[in-house]
């Protein structure tokens, strides 16, 4: 007996061991390809509409690679168009939040962009300014403001929400508007990353700053805890109180006439307005993914940074793309669930793993590739990268639910 109690701890220690191993490693980023899943477009074979695209555009490894997909390239630039040239933030405050992001997603693409871009002259970041970005907010050099910058952009990856003390020293130097820059150009590059890495979208021969490999890297991404905002930071507004030119903007969000208060609130930035919706209606509608493929995505991703109010606005949509209630609830249980086909617990694998490490596994994308030819492969990065983008804004916003909506399964 003694002898047999001895071989039972021996081996619950072992596996205690393996099981620790099996841990640490999944908390480990997953190497970056090195190799294009979807290989930018030669210039022999090109459409019109890739040809009109391409145009206009510097000889870049990702507008080659996104020229695959054209009309949705289309509906999302006007978008990335406004939060890289027209939006209210200074040069370098905007290439840090890009830069901070693309190194908490581990993204060499995105970083070499804009380490080159954030060393021009409208930015005027040195190599050692960039080089620090990726020390995070507790580097020795930065400014108070600077160090708010980069603990937004934390916080918004890791709490997928702006702190409160973090909103107040926004504050001190934005407006309503330009805090709704600030983290829709952090959460754009989340997206921006998530696409990067998961197309394998390789490096331009001009590139040469590289992302830094003699820093830690940093954590993944998971479930955030803290509490949701309960009272809203900018106040949705109501018909009386907009102008003709933000009624005109929401009138098409109408329902009975009631603005849902995620327009209603985003109606205070009419600048921003319309580049939003043109992207966001795509993902949310427009795109060819299969009406339920695409919801699944979308409420897993909003469970996944806990966002009620898409849960709560989806929850229609889901059932009108042929989810049952049991299905929907079983969302929030993951992809490991009883019950799902392979098909659909890869999506939710995918929605996952873009959260965690903003980049979708070489398995999971082995069985969505069975089903979803290269362009539907992109529209699931974007579905995700593009939800993930509006809950985040509704998170730090403190856009509530309106009554009578469905809540989280508990």
């Amino acid at each position: 007996m003694q002898e047999f109690n001895r071989l039972l701890r021996f081996v619950i220690a072992v596996c205690a061991s393996l099981l620790m191993a099996t841990s640490l490693s999944a908390q480990s980023f997953s190497p970056r390809l090195t190799t294009p899943r979807l290989a930018p477009l030669p210039v022999e074979g090109r459409t019109d509409a890739q040809k009109q695209m391409l145009a206009s555009r510097a000889d870049y490894n990702i507008y080659k690679t996104l020229a695959n997909h054209v009309e949705l390239y289309n509906r999302w630039s006007p978008l990335g168009q406004y939060l890289l040239n027209g939006s209210g933030l200074p040069a370098r405050d905007r290439e840090i939040a890009m830069l901070r992001m693309g190194w908490l997603c581990q993204s060499p693409y995105e970083w070499s962009q804009h380490a080159r871009i954030a060393q021009g002259a409208e930015a005027g970041l040195t190599a050692a300014d960039v080089h620090r970005i990726a020390e995070g907010a507790d580097a020795k050099g930065w400014g108070d403001f600077d160090r708010t910058l980069i603990r937004m952009v934390d916080e918004l990856r890791y709490d997928t929400k702006i702190s409160d003390a973090t909103w107040k020293a926004l504050s001190t130097k934005y407006s309503p508007q330009q805090i709704i820059d600030v983290m829709y150009t952090a959460s754009q590059y989340q997206l921006v990353s998530m696409a990067l890495n998961s197309l394998g979208v390789q490096l331009d021969p001009i590139l040469k700053d590289f992302i830094p490999t003699d820093v830690p890297q940093p954590k993944l991404a998971s479930m955030p805890t803290s509490p949701r905002l309960a009272t809203p930071r900018v106040k949705p507004l109501v018909l009386n109180e907009m102008t003709a030119e933000q009624r005109e903007l929401v009138k098409p969000q109408m329902r009975d006439g009631v603005v849902p208060n995620l327009y209603a609130t985003l109606a205070v930035h009419t600048k921003f307005y319309t580049p939003r919706r043109t992207f966001g209606s795509y993902v949310q509608r427009d795109s060819s993914l299969p009406p339920k493929s695409r919801e699944l995505l979308i409420m897993r991703t909003a469970w996944n940074i806990r966002s009620e109010y898409e849960w709560a606005h989806h929850v229609s949509y889901s059932k009108d793309a042929g989810l049952t209630d049991a299905e929907i609830a079983r969302i929030a249980k993951g992809p490991q669930a009883a019950g799902w086909s392979e098909e659909h617990a890869a999506l939710l694998s995918a929605a996952d793993e873009l959260r965690r490490e903003a980049f979708i596994s070489d398995a999971t994308w082995a069985k969505l590739s069975k089903t979803y030819p290269p362009k539907q492969m992109v529209e699931i990065i974007y579905t995700v990268g593009g939800y993930t983008m509006t809950g985040l804004a509704i998170n730090s916003l403190g856009i509530q639910v309106e009554p009578g909506n469905p809540k989280f399964p508990k």
